[in-house]
């Protein structure tokens, strides 16, 4: 038997186990409960449809901590994918429980999610996923949709933290967004922290409309779109397994994650890759910082990078660490995994750190926060079973677990 020629080709079908992360299970929930004012506004609220509590599926987590005041809190986003039965879009987990989970609060009060077809001032219509930076501030990205349609223009949205006030409010203008458009991710750039940081970037994915790729600079106010074709969905991989389940997935560019701040100005990357996809891209953020390089649609195809090495099945989201190891969940193997960007992006280069086939099935939020607790980073993994949306939440199960690991 040829030994060595077995061992590679085991290499390249089989993960290699790297058991230094310990997550645990930090919350979950089988439905997600809402903090009303009294038991009777619930009731009403489940009465007229405002709130179906089976079909309430939550898409991401963000995890925040302030080193002076120890000061925790938790976010949790829930689209409103459907034209009614969600009562709030942006939330944050409180010390109340009801029916032994957690329950949430609409953030930074009931009045943003109430009244949305008036289209008001303070308001989030529907957010996707969250990002807390180093400055003490959470961006969210409200789609401006409910179901399908536009209620209001898309807006990005920053908090501060501390004072649960509203920062910072940017209307995307009727040339940046189409019909089919839905941003779904905010990623942070904080250039500096003097000034209150206002020298920080946005970069926000649009994978259905375009796609997109939306650059704001918070210092000018100004932004501006992008288009590239490694941005698009590959129709081979419109198909995803989980768990015996196969759903269609049509989106193109979809997570965003920065190379580490240590990177030089220059060189500091953003990676990226379409859900619909086995490849992954980036592109140096310095090139993606000047309009003037993007004045045609597709026109600066030399900008843009991808491996020409590939995974051989779909992922979603994933988060990058201080060191530049990027982390990501292989969807129908149901494997976290850890990859040193500076080897090649292939299945022999992925680590797997979790493997849980019953509870970590599509983790739709993947996080590790631009700052350290207690001198560790932690990595944060919510499993929504996402791929089974299309049907109301299994009643006597756990539909939703939030994991943590430090390291």
């Amino acid at each position: 038997m040829n030994w060595p020629l077995l061992i590679c080709l085991l290499l390249r079908i089989a993960p290699i186990y790297s058991h230094n992360y310990d997550f645990k299970l930090i919350y979950q929930w089988r439905f997600l409960e809402f903090k009303f004012a009294n038991e009777e506004e619930r009731t009403e609220s489940i009465k007229n449809g405002s709130f179906k509590i089976n079909q309430v599926r939550p898409i991401d987590a963000q995890y925040t901590y302030n080193e002076k005041s120890g000061k925790e809190k938790i976010f949790i986003s829930i689209p409103r994918l459907l034209p009614t039965g969600t009562p709030a879009s942006l939330t944050v987990i409180t010390n109340e429980t009801r029916n032994g989970s957690p329950v949430i609060d609409p953030y930074p009060s009931w009045s943003w999610h109430l009244n949305l077809e008036m289209c008001s001032y303070y308001r989030i219509v529907s957010a996707f996923r969250l990002w807390a930076d180093e400055c003490g501030r959470l961006w969210i990205m409200d789609t401006g949709k409910q179901g399908d349609n536009f209620l209001c223009p898309p807006q990005l949205l920053a908090f501060d933290l501390e004072t649960d006030s509203l920062l910072y409010k940017y209307e995307l203008t009727s040339d940046q967004y189409q019909n089919t458009s839905v941003y779904v991710i905010p990623m942070a750039e904080v250039e500096s922290m003097e000034d209150n940081c206002k020298k920080t970037w946005l970069y926000m994915a649009d994978p259905l409309g375009g796609p997109n790729l939306l650059v704001y600079n918070l210092e000018r106010n100004v932004s501006w779109t992008i288009q590239d074709e490694s941005f698009k969905a590959d129709p081979k991989y419109f198909n995803l397994t989980i768990a015996g389940d196969t759903v269609q997935v049509f989106d193109g560019i979809l997570s965003l994650i920065l190379s580490p701040k240590s990177d030089p100005p220059q060189e500091r990357k953003l990676f990226y890759h379409s859900f619909a996809s086995i490849k992954e891209s980036f592109v140096y953020v310095n090139y993606l910082k000047n309009p003037d390089n993007f004045k045609k649609p597709y026109g600066s195809p030399q900008l843009f990078y991808t491996y020409p090495t590939t995974r051989d099945q779909q992922i979603s989201v994933d988060a990058i660490d201080s060191k530049g190891m990027i982390y990501f969940a292989l969807l129908t193997d149901i494997l976290i995994v850890k990859w040193d960007p500076n080897t090649p992006y292939k299945r022999e280069n992925f680590h797997v750190i979790a493997d849980n086939n019953e509870t970590m099935q599509d983790p739709t939020g993947l996080k590790i926060p631009p700052f350290k607790v207690n001198g560790k980073e932690t990595i944060w993994v919510f499993c929504t079973e996402f791929h089974r949306s299309k049907r109301p939440l299994a009643e006597k199960e756990v539909n939703f677990r939030l994991f943590r690991a430090d390291f």
